[in-house]
């Protein structure tokens, strides 16, 4: 029994069980997801089909409405409109909330007077300020892009502060000790340290940011993605109504892989 054993050992050495590489993990984990997928819509369609087609419609017939809504166009434009507006919003919000957060970050006393409005707006349902946005910047672009930096902008802030809290302080103090300007410990230092923190930011004010498109385009002017959800939801079409809503999903998937790839690109040398 005891040979048994030490053969078994011997066996095992000399064939040791691999790890699946990282292609093969991601391929594996690509699998998963679209089974899952397949199954979900699987469900969907035989549990619904009995369902009324004026409340309740099927993957099928989403997809028939989807390519209808693409051949006429309307599908193309609508996105477009909203996308014009939610890259630009997002763009300001981007900016603006990296900028706040370096101040915040590495001056104590912008801290001090921005943080508690920070955190109160950050907290507050921001859809109640909206009606009275309406009231200072009309019901039109302008206040479609005011709803989007107010919903993506607070996250981004919040995340860079913390970013620029946690730099390593011997980094600092190696920069310190090469006589590095104010500017290049920035550049080189803080800046890609935080980087991480920050693109976690985005993810988190990208989806805010896709929200409040949506919210803006139900309750100000009814266009974009929005206007047809709200449009075709009045009119019972159900299957055309889930036509955006599967847009603005693929969208939201989209953009916050891109985001993970830019994070991956840049933040490279801290995995070294």
């Amino acid at each position: 029994m005891q040979r048994t054993a030490q053969a078994s050992a011997l066996k095992s050495a000399d064939n040791p069980v691999t790890e699946p590489g990282p292609a093969q993990q991601k391929r594996r984990e690509r699998i998963i997801q679209v089974g899952t997928l397949i199954i979900l819509l699987a469900i969907w369609e035989f549990a619904a089909r009995d369902a009324n087609k004026l409340l309740v419609a099927v993957p099928s017939d989403i997809a028939v409405a989807t390519w209808e809504l693409m051949v006429s166009g309307e599908l193309f434009w609508a996105t477009l409109d909203s996308m014009s507006t939610f890259v630009l919003g997002f763009f300001v919000a981007s900016v603006l909330g990296i900028a706040i957060g370096f101040a915040m970050g590495t001056n104590r006393t912008v801290e001090v007077i921005l943080d508690p409005y920070i955190n109160a707006l950050y907290a507050m349902p921001l859809v109640a300020l909206i009606p009275i946005l309406m009231l200072w910047v009309g019901i039109g672009f302008l206040a479609k892009i005011t709803i989007i930096i107010l919903f993506a902008v607070f996250p981004v802030i919040i995340n860079t502060v913390t970013g620029v809290k946690n730099v390593d302080k011997h980094y600092l103090d190696i920069g310190k000790a090469f006589m590095a300007s104010r500017a290049m410990v920035y550049r080189k230092i803080i800046a890609p340290y935080a980087l991480p923190f920050v693109a976690s930011g985005l993810r988190i004010a990208l989806g805010r940011g896709i929200i409040a498109m949506i919210v803006a385009e139900f309750l100000t002017s009814i266009s974009g993605l929005g206007g047809l959800i709200i449009n075709y939801t009045n009119a019972f079409e159900t299957a055309k109504a889930f036509a955006p809503v599967l847009v603005v999903a693929l969208l939201a998937n989209a953009l916050t892989l891109l985001v993970q790839r830019v994070e991956e690109r840049f933040g490279r040398w801290r995995r070294r």
